[in-house]
């Protein structure tokens, strides 16, 4: 591991910081002691901890901070945690694009993986579909920074979110809410819970959601319908006995979205002067004439069985996930006045399935030794069918074996270390074929295609293996504890099933993280609570996407042929290094007040970046990573009319972010813009709970981003020859009415 003059300008900082601040809150903190801080667990190892003893830079929501403040998406934790950029793709329903410590992944191929790990109830999302979810009916939310390769597997290069909901409870029960916010935003969501004879419990969850777009269309004088979302969920448990219990779960979804109506911010004869008036008028309008839209539908199936003993715990998790995808997308901007309101439509279908299986053996012994030791395996397969310009079917099939195993030691009261590995396996193929440019999709929808019609067919394997490691040094000291590890991971690698050419379909290799970290948690005083993590890490191999337009010598003729306008790359484009710190703390002086802060800094750039021989790491940037993010944030709670009214504030600064672009021929001066300038947002929720005699109630007025008005650009896309703004909506204003019992 090499250390740059600028990681020992981060390195130092962080040595003084974990040398004063534990004096400091020893001292001036501690005359104030009047409160007391609930201990947070987590499952960041697969067991659970209190968060201040977990060496892992991880941090969590609990279900009570979710009920009184203004976080219910898993979009909207990125105001809080610190290094995590999350966003929304409009190109697919419910799709997330995260990045943690700048390791992204901004698209939807089921055929690329991701850096962040999303886990719903143990089971990992195999691709970004569904990586937007709400969290009304959560039991806790975690999220990890940095690799987790040994505990987590594949793709955690940046880290991991894992949501846990909550289980039956056997009993008689209710929660619900409804919401009316801006746009004609409805959302109502429940949870009903009841017994199941003497040892089981039935819940049932249900949330509908329908809302209009926040970009007004000019060429409609309207605005469209955006969400049109429902979800069923029916949740069983039982205890067979006293140490053994299965939960079912079975989730049926129905996502229909209307993208707010992109900005096409190519050439100006394309529309691009609908970009400017709609920079000019805070992006609040776009021309677009034809919507961009997306459906995400399916089912999804989870069995968690859990066995306990005195001494050790056996789980087993299994996951199918089961979905529909379906885009539509053209016009960008243009009118129909405009080579006929259609520059370069999309029409995409698409299935996909994912099956897991896991199986942990956890200890908890009275010795100094304790581990985690587990199984894993995972089939996923999609197909997909797209036109009518770039026509092609790929057909993609994954297979993911793994075994893992972590031990903690306790060499004396002091002084502690851990070890873990993973070894993984995993085979992929694609079998792909492309057709000529037509008119329409009958013909591709219907399969009609002849022999003669075919322009490129390929069937690639890809074949990896890999072992992560993790090596953690602990030490117990008076208000806390430090600690040094060594950790690293890989992203898998494979094929961009969006290749339609013979260069286009070459697989790629699997990219490696590895990463130094240096934390201190400490909670000088019951009330008081500081974590401090500064990390160094070299990403090698690292993939990315270049998408370049037909012209360009990397395309072959058979991309010309077809009609196309761009070919799409995926390269093992070279080495970025990564270092930054991380700062959590939390005051609570009255049992009232709650005062949180967050920040984190990223020092992130290429070391090489090899384009066809040619060294452009000096003009390339890393996408979605920003040098600093912060967040300061209040929560104050009194008594008021009978009951408890609680008022939340939260700030928080994300610095400027890079996206996609083909850095071997962009120019800043002619564009197209990549760049999303940095911005605040103020978020305040004023909530009243008051008990009843049978039951809660809830009323909860909010305002996100409050302080700015219109829209703001949250992702860009400069897909060759052509790009465009992705839109999100600025100030937004609800109600919320609630009953629980």
């Amino acid at each position: 591991m090499k250390f740059q003059n600028k990681y020992k300008k981060q390195l130092l900082p962080a040595v003084i910081s974990l040398s004063i601040l534990p004096l400091y809150a020893g001292g001036a903190i501690a005359q104030q002691e009047s409160a007391s801080l609930e201990e947070v667990v987590v499952t960041a190892r697969k067991r659970q901890e209190s968060i201040q003893d977990v060496p892992v830079a991880v941090s969590a929501l609990s279900p009570g901070q979710l009920e009184r403040g203004s976080i219910t998406s898993s979009l909207e934790l990125g105001k809080m945690v610190p290094n995590v950029e999350l966003h929304e793709t409009a190109i697919g329903s419910e799709s997330l694009s995260a990045s943690i410590r700048g390791m992204s992944y901004d698209d939807i191929e089921k055929s690329i993986e991701p850096t962040v790990g999303v886990a719903i109830d143990g089971v990992f999302l195999a691709s970004n579909s569904g990586g937007v979810f709400d969290l009304f009916d959560v039991d806790s939310v975690e999220v990890l920074r940095g690799p987790q390769g040994t505990l987590f597997g594949r793709n955690t290069i940046g880290g991991v979110i894992s949501v846990q909901r909550t289980e039956p409870t056997g009993e008689f029960g209710a929660k619900l809410e409804a919401t009316a916010g801006d746009e004609d935003m409805t959302d109502i969501k429940g949870v009903i819970n009841m017994p199941l004879g003497d040892n089981g419990g039935i819940k049932l969850s249900f949330k509908s959601l329908e809302s209009d777009s926040h970009v007004y269309n000019t060429s409609l004088n309207a605005r469209r319908s955006m969400k049109d979302s429902e979800t069923m969920s029916i949740a069983v448990k039982y205890n067979f006995s006293e140490n053994t219990s299965a939960v079912l779960t079975f989730d049926d979804y129905d996502h229909n979205t209307t993208a707010p109506d992109n900005v096409f911010v190519g050439f100006e004869a394309l529309g691009n002067q609908g970009a400017i008036n709609s920079e000019a008028n805070d992006w609040k309008t776009s021309p677009q004439f034809l919507p961009l839209t997306a459906t995400l539908e399916g089912e999804n199936t989870t069995l968690k069985v859990t066995h306990d003993t005195d001494n050790f715990q056996i789980k087993y998790i299994m996951g199918i996930m089961d979905y529909d995808e379906v885009v539509r997308e053209a016009s960008w901007g243009l009118g129909p006045d405009v080579l006929g309101g259609v520059f370069f439509p999309v029409d995409r279908d698409q299935n996909f399935k994912q099956t897991s299986h896991e199986l942990q053996l956890t200890s908890d012994l009275d010795g100094p030794m304790n581990f985690v030791a587990g199984l894993y395996s995972m089939e996923a397969d999609s197909y997909i069918t797209s036109g009518p310009i770039q026509n092609f079917t790929a057909l993609h099939y994954l297979d993911s074996t793994a075994v893992f195993g972590e031990m903690s030691y306790e060499i004396n009261d002091l002084w502690s270390f851990t070890l873990g590995a993973r070894y993984t396996e995993e085979e992929k193929e694609l079998d792909t074929r492309s057709y000529p440019m037509v008119s329409g999709n009958a013909a591709r929808l219907a399969n009609s295609y002849v022999a003669a019609d075919l322009l490129n067919s390929a069937n690639p394997t890809f074949k990896d293996n890999n072992t992560s490691f993790r090596v953690v040094l602990q030490r117990e000291i008076e208000t806390g504890m430090v600690y040094a590890s060594y950790s690293t991971g890989y992203r898998s690698g494979g094929f961009f099933n969006r290749g339609i050419t013979p260069l286009e379909n070459l697989p790629f290799k699997s990219e490696e993280v590895a990463s130094i970290e240096l934390g201190m948690r400490s909670n000088p005083t019951d009330n008081s609570q500081i974590n401090i993590t500064y990390f160094n890490s070299e990403y090698t191999d690292k993939q990315t996407t270049v998408i370049v337009p037909a012209s360009d010598a990397d395309c072959d003729k058979e991309q010309n042929d077809a009609g196309s306008v761009t070919c799409s790359f995926v390269r093992n484009a070279g080495e970025v290094s990564m270092s930054g710190i991380e700062f959590e703390g939390t005051y609570m002086p009255t049992d009232a007040l709650t005062l949180r802060a967050s920040f984190g800094t990223l020092d992130a750039d290429y070391d090489e970046y090899n384009y066809n021989g040619v060294d452009i790491s000096d003009k390339a940037r890393l996408l979605y990573a920003p040098d600093l993010t912060a967040y300061l944030g209040a929560e104050h709670t009194s008594d008021r009319a009978g009951g408890t009214l609680t008022i939340n504030v939260g700030f928080s600064h994300k610095d400027e972010v890079e996206t996609q672009a083909d850095w071997s021929t962009y120019d800043p001066v002619t564009g197209p813009e990549v760049t999303i300038e940095s911005f605040e947002t103020l978020d305040i929720s004023a909530t009243f709970m008051k008990e009843l005699s049978n039951g809660t109630l809830k009323l909860r007025v909010y305002g996100t981003d409050v302080l700015e008005d219109g829209n703001r650009v949250g992702r860009r896309y400069d897909a060759g020859s052509f790009a465009w703004a992705e839109l999100v909506p600025r100030r937004q204003m609800g109600v919320t009415v609630g009953y629980e019992f």
